[in-house]
């Protein structure tokens, strides 16, 4: 990696001056477009909390909270210990805490922003308009009333975002404290965000700032110590140094879910698959007792309970341990025997990952009340075709891929390729309108890892993994586009 230097330019805002007004009439404007899209009809959607997969039963969390986070191993813990926390301190009042939650959530995702677009250079006046018309789009809006971790999860990873170029800016110890700590629960809240992301940030900002080595390392102590404890309980307790058990059975979806029906039997008949992969992925336990050993009770309800009162499994029962070792198992060697099946799943899930963010299942309850502006923000995401006949993907798969294309926002595509590609040129060769590399790096590592991981090995969600770096994206390209015009402004003066 080449020495990347700032290119002399005027430094933006330090953050040492009085609190910028701009920001303020910001939040003003977000307060005023909540308002605005409770009076359409919005509200706080925690509906999934009985029933998601990803989340232990309610009555767990109430009653067996430190047990449960404890025995959780198909999930990291920090979003299950928030909704533990909620239920337990506003019980019967759960709905109203969590709305006021997530519009903090939202308060601070408006600060991080606005302060980064100013750190990268982007003047106060801009920097408010941008965060403005980010901050009110209906995809922010949707996710920010939705019960999940998506919206947390792209707050702390804006805010890692932040305190990075903070700390390679300044070099100040509280800057890379309050980096590693965001980016610490981020990796304890979604499992994409893996143990190996974290040293990765650690090593890259030690090269930036060799100087400040000391500091990067006792700042990212505790985060990586708590990370690696985390696996390695999971590793003690179900044999998986990992934040999630559930790898297997997304690689699944990747390999096995792309198979015909006829395909998924011919590898079954000869050996290569197991009887596990004739059943779709995340099945009820009890039909996956024909294949595997029903295990034995453990006495910890978390990892003993077959299903919530909800009537939907939990994917935390011990288990599923078993059954997504053997789905990977399958999986690999599917890849191995049927490489085109994986190929399709990555179709797929680019097709999907392209998408605009609000085009997913589970923000239809508030979405159908905004379908006006819903709709416009797709055309602004460059979606303009809504026709995709998914019966075509087996018998005519030329045609289904075509119809898929046609679906995507091309404005995202575009964004994102523009991004991935200056961003690698800006590594290799610094750019006079682009003057601050090292600040930059951590927009275009953490786009091409979720761009490139995310879809390698998980299909279905894809548009709301994408939602969670959108913000990046746009931060870098106000970034490069105030870089270019100040270079532009400076020529002339010089001129």
């Amino acid at each position: 990696m080449k020495s990347c230097r700032p290119h002399p330019m005027p430094a933006p805002p330090d953050g040492r001056r009085s609190f910028p007004k701009p920001l303020l009439a910001v939040i003003g404007l977000v307060l005023v477009s909540r308002l605005g899209y409770h009076l359409a009809g919005v509200r706080f959607d925690a509906s999934s909390l009985p029933w998601f997969w990803q989340f232990v039963d309610p009555a767990l969390l109430r009653s067996n909270l430190a047990q449960s986070l404890w025995y959780l191993h198909s999930q990291p813990p920090a979003f299950n210990a928030f909704l533990g926390a909620v239920l337990n301190l506003f019980a019967g009042h759960e709905t109203v805490a969590f709305t006021f939650g997530y519009l903090l959530a939202g308060l601070i995702f408006t600060a991080a922003m606005f302060l980064l677009l100013r750190g990268l250079g982007v003047p106060d006046t801009p920097s408010a308009i941008l965060t403005g018309i980010y901050v009110v789009s209906p995809a922010c809006v949707l996710y920010e009333n939705w019960l999940f971790s998506t919206y947390p999860a792209t707050v702390l990873l804006l805010l890692t975002a932040l305190f990075w170029q903070r700390f390679v800016r300044r070099g100040r110890s509280l800057d890379a404290v309050l980096l590693f700590a965001a980016a610490g629960l981020l990796a304890m809240t979604w499992s994409l965000f893996h143990l190996v992301w974290l040293l990765g940030l650690v090593l890259t900002l030690v090269l930036f700032r060799r100087k400040d080595w000391r500091k990067v390392v006792l700042a990212a102590a505790v985060p990586l110590l708590l990370v690696v404890l985390w696996y390695g309980k999971n590793l003690v307790q179900v044999g998986e140094f990992t934040g999630s058990t559930w790898f297997g059975i997304n690689f699944s979806k990747m390999t096995n879910s792309m198979l015909t029906i006829p395909e998924r039997r011919t590898l079954y008949d000869n050996g290569t698959i197991s009887a596990v992969s004739l059943l779709p992925p995340f099945s009820e336990p009890d039909k996956y007792y024909g294949a595997l050993p029903k295990p034995g009770r453990t006495g910890v309800p978390v990892l003993d309970q077959e299903m919530k009162p909800s009537g939907v499994a939990n994917f935390n029962n011990a288990l599923f341990v078993a059954v997504s070792r053997q789905y990977g198992r399958d999986a690999r060697r599917i890849l191995t025997v049927q490489p085109v099946a994986y190929l399709r799943g990555l179709a797929e899930s680019y097709l999907i990952y392209y998408l605009p963010a609000n085009a997913y299942l589970f923000l239809d309850n508030n979405a159908t009340r905004i379908k006006g502006l819903a709709r416009l923000a797709s055309i602004l995401d460059g979606r303009f075709f809504y026709h995709t006949d998914r019966s075509l993907r087996l018998t005519r798969p030329a045609q289904y891929y075509l119809q898929g294309f046609l679906n995507t926002g091309w404005f995202l595509i575009l964004a994102y390729a523009l991004v991935l590609a200056a961003g690698l040129a800006l590594l290799l060769r610094p750019s006079p309108f682009l003057p601050q590399p090292p600040s930059l790096f951590l927009l275009w590592f953490n786009v091409a890892w979720v761009t490139l991981l995310a879809n390698a090995f998980e299909v279905g969600e894809n548009n709301r993994f994408r939602f969670v770096t959108d913000p990046l994206v746009f931060a870098f390209l106000a970034a490069l586009v105030s870089g270019w015009l100040a270079r532009r402004r400076r020529v002339r003066t010089e001129a």
